[in-house]
This record gives C-alpha cells, sequence and structure tokens, in this order.
C-alpha cells in the first residue's frame, strides 16, 4: 500500500479499460525508472499511485510514460530501413526532447524504401521529407562497380541534405550504421558539424570475404570501419564478441573511445494469440534470403520433415537477391503447398501477425568463416525471441548460448535430418514447446531492449554532465 499522506489516487475509471484488468492480476508493487509504482485493490477496481522519486508527484498508470524523464537533447539517428518499430529509434523518440531520424535507403532487400527524414518532438512526428530511393536489385560487377557505388552516393548526399534541415547541429549524433558514423566524424573535424557526441551501435562484422568483387567492397568496409572506430567519442556492441572480435582485428581501442554494451535489445512484445496446436507444425523463417542466410538449408529441413510423413509449413517472411531461385527451388520439389512466402515486411504488427501461427523460429546459420552471424545478434533471434518463438538454431551465431542458457529453443547441427529428428518429438508431444517458451519469457524479460537502453542511455547521461 501507499503511504497514508499521498493524495488520493484518480478514480478508477480513468485507467482504460485493458489496463485495469491486466491490474486486477498485477503485484502490488513495481518499478519504472525512478518512480515506484502501486497497486491496490477493491473489489474490482485497480488503484494505481505512483511515488516519483525525483519530484514525489503522483500519477495514474495511464500518465506514467508521461511521468517518464524527457531528456532535454536532440538526437539526430540514422539507420537502414528493415523495420518500422526499430526498438533502438523507438526508445530516443518516447526518450528525447527532438529526435530526427534518417531512414537510408540501403539494405539486402528486392526494393528499397526511399531515404527519408522524420522529425519528432518529445515523440510526436512534426515533419517528414523523402528522398531518393535505390535500387540495389542486381548482381556481380554491376552491383559492386554500379549500383552500390551510386547507393552511397546518393545517400551521403540525402543525409547531408537531412543534416541541412537542422543546421547541421544536434547535441548526439547515434549513428545505426557504419557510413553514418564515418559522415558524422568527417562532417566534425571539418567543422561543419556541431554536436558533442557521436556514438555508433555496432550490431554487425563482416570479416573480408577473399572472391572478387565482393572481397573488394567489404575491404572498403573495413577501412572505413578502421578510421571511425578511433574518432568516435562512445561505441556501442550488440554483443561481447563483437567487442572481442573488434579488438583483434583493429587492435585496442582509445582511451577517449568510451565502449558499452547493449545485449539482446528485443523488441516489444506485440500481444497474439497462440496458434493452434501440432500438427501441421509451423515453422517461420524471418530475414534476408540470401545464399549464405541458411534459406536453403531451411527449405530442405521442411522437404525431409515432409517426406517422412510429417505435416510441416513453413512461413519466409523477407525477400533478397536469392528470391527468385529460391521460389524456383521450392517448386522444384513440390513444396508449394507447404511453403508461404509473404515477401519483405517492415511492420512489426504485421510480422507479429505472421509468427503468431508459428510454433518454432528457424535460424539455421552455416560456419561460413566470413559470415556475420558468428558476431551478431540478428533481428530474426531479436523478433523471434520478442513473438513467443522457441528458436531452432546452430551453434554458429553468438546468440546461441543465451538459446542454451534459458532453455528458449534447441541447438541443431545444420544437417536436415538431424534437424528433423530434433523435431520429432515435439512434433509427437506438443507440450515440450511450453517448457521452451517459459525460456523464451525468461531470456525476453532479462534483455528487452528498454531495460538495456534505459541503462545505457542514463550512464552515458550521468557520465557527460
Amino acid at each position: 500500500m501507499p503511504p497514508a499522506s499521498i493524495a488520493k489516487p484518480l478514480v478508477s475509471k480513468n485507467i482504460p479499460l485493458l489496463l485495469r484488468r491486466s491490474l486486477a492480476q498485477s503485484r502490488s508493487s513495481f518499478t519504472i525508472g525512478r518512480s515506484d509504482i502501486f497497486v491496490t485493490h477493491n473489489n474490482s477496481n485497480a488503484w494505481l499511485y505512483s511515488n516519483d522519486h525525483d519530484s514525489g508527484t503522483i500519477a495514474p498508470r495511464a500518465v506514467i510514460n508521461a511521468m517518464k524523464n524527457i531528456w532535454k537533447f536532440h538526437v539526430f539517428t540514422a539507420e537502414l530501413p528493415y523495420e518500422k518499430d526499430q526498438i533502438v529509434t523507438l526508445f530516443l523518440r518516447e526518450r528525447f526532447e527532438r529526435v530526427d531520424s534518417f531512414i537510408m535507403s540501403l539494405g539486402q532487400m528486392s526494393t528499397l524504401p526511399p531515404s527519408k527524414l522524420s522529425t519528432y518532438l518529445r515523440g510526436k512526428l512534426v515533419n517528414e521529407k523523402t528522398y531518393t530511393k535505390n535500387d540495389l536489385n542486381t548482381e556481380g560487377l554491376k552491383l559492386y562497380f554500379i549500383y552500390i557505388p551510386k547507393a552511397l552516393l546518393s545517400v551521403i548526399l540525402d543525409m547531408l541534405r537531412a543534416l541541412k534541415t537542422i543546421n547541421f547541429t544536434c547535441d548526439i549524433f547515434f549513428a545505426q550504421h557504419f557510413l553514418a558514423a564515418f559522415v558524422a566524424i568527417i562532417l566534425k573535424k571539418t567543422g561543419f558539424l556541431h554536436c558533442q557526441k557521436i556514438i555508433f551501435w555496432m550490431f554487425d562484422f563482416f570479416p573480408v570475404p577473399p572472391e572478387f568483387p565482393r572481397g573488394l567492397y567489404y575491404r572498403g568496409m573495413d577501412a572505413i570501419h578502421g578510421f571511425i572506430r578511433k574518432h568516435l567519442d562512445e561505441i556501442w556492441y550488440a554483443t561481447p564478441r563483437l567487442l572481442e572480435c573488434d579488438k583483434e582485428r583493429f587492435g585496442p581501442l582509445p582511451k577517449s573511445v568510451q565502449v558499452r554494451l547493449t545485449h539482446g535489445c528485443f523488441f516489444r512484445r506485440i500481444p497474439t494469440p497462440k496458434p493452434p496446436t501440432p500438427p501441421p507444425l509451423r515453422l517461420a523463417f524471418l530475414g534476408s534470403i540470401r545464399r549464405n542466410n541458411a534459406i536453403y538449408e531451411t527449405i530442405d529441413t521442411v522437404r525431409n520433415c515432409i517426406d517422412h510423413g510429417m505435416d510441416v509449413e513453413l512461413h519466409i517472411i523477407g525477400s533478397g537477391p536469392e528470391e527468385i531461385r529460391v521460389k524456383e527451388y521450392v517448386k522444384r520439389y513440390a513444396l508449394s503447398h507447404a511453403i508461404t512466402f509473404y515477401g519483405f515486411e517492415d511492420r512489426g504488427e504485421k510480422i507479429s501477425k505472421i509468427l503468431s501461427k508459428c510454433h518454432l523460429g528457424l535460424a539455421l546459420y552455416s560456419a561460413d568463416p566470413y559470415g556475420p552471424n558468428w558476431y551478431l545478434t540478428s533481428g530474426k533471434f531479436r523478433r523471434y525471441i520478442s513473438q513467443y518463438l522457441p528458436v531452432i538454431t546452430t551453434s554458429v551465431p553468438y546468440f546461441a548460448k543465451y538459446i542454451h542458457d534459458y532453455h528458449a529453443g534447441l541447438i541443431v547441427d545444420n544437417d536436415s535430418d538431424e534437424i528433423r529428428r530434433t523435431l520429432l518429438p515435439i512434433y509427437n508431444n506438443p507440450s515440450l514447446l511450453n517448457n521452451m517458451r517459459s525460456g523464451v519469457d525468461k531470456l525476453y524479460d532479462m534483455y528487452k531492449a528498454d531495460t538495456i537502453l534505459e541503462k545505457a542511455f542514463r550512464d552515458m547521461l550521468s557520465a557527460k554532465r
């Protein structure tokens, strides 16, 4: 119970209905940021009090978001266009006074959206401006010597146009891509960009492959990364393995560069109904459709299961350079009845609706020595866990450690026979999914993005002051 000295709560009718229902089963107190939230019950009514440690104010849950401190800083951020509910950008928009979010027209998908600048004041969208739409839907020399350079140049020019709208001035430049960090550093060193901090959120690592011309392109990325890491104010790593590999490849960071870790950073959960009990056993594949993303291994697993009498479906969300050939592969083996393609999707609500049909998420990464999956927490992992899906994965990605430790799925070799044998007990006894879902929930609660980012930004801003 809250102390007797505090003011009376607002009447329960002022608390949204869905919230009142959830509160009826909630624990008596919890904490958001620096606020203790007290819940008391009177028959069917749930009452909320908040005793904020900083201001001593009291408020119902309906306005708890308004109680969170809005950090009075201006942030410019740049990112790839993979998710509209990209959690870092959502967090920035909600917690900072002003956020200018620049979406770069780059990425591994069949159709790219245009670059776009969106301006938010205290979380409210106040302006949008659309720029160039790039096309990377080709291969070989044409891709690496014409399409990619043209796209990179147009993104840089559009980013400069976006920065011009804010007079090249902000408090924090938060780069979610190496190109954005590179542009920010060059502009600041030449006196054009005025900002207090440049932060690079590093969630990818690309060893240089031997083949030409891909290797040449990656050497360019490698050189840029070697430069920017020396001139940042802060670098935030998505996994400890990224930090280790970065140090091994480029050496120690300068003492002036602050390092932070952002484990997991799961998306915000979107409530969905549970899928019907198998059979059919529905599997999900989410991500870019390219050869080194285990798309063929995933399809072979489904084919193997069907050949052995199992009723299995595969739901594929994504697009990419291998999409046409993958669809031909599915037709060649007469699997169209069991495999559904949804194409590229960047809306979290739509992705969650598709995943709600599924029982397991597949992340069957192969041991490609030049693949990035050894080092990162991929978007598919973060989305699967966020949407209640246990994960079937290989030991390749760093995140396999979390799946094992929390019993949030199963670790397998990338072999369709072994994967089928692993799936068979679940197929025959679907109640096994409940234990894995419990592990998924524990893992999500430990590393959900709002918790991780709150700590990282509070630490950063405290050090800044």
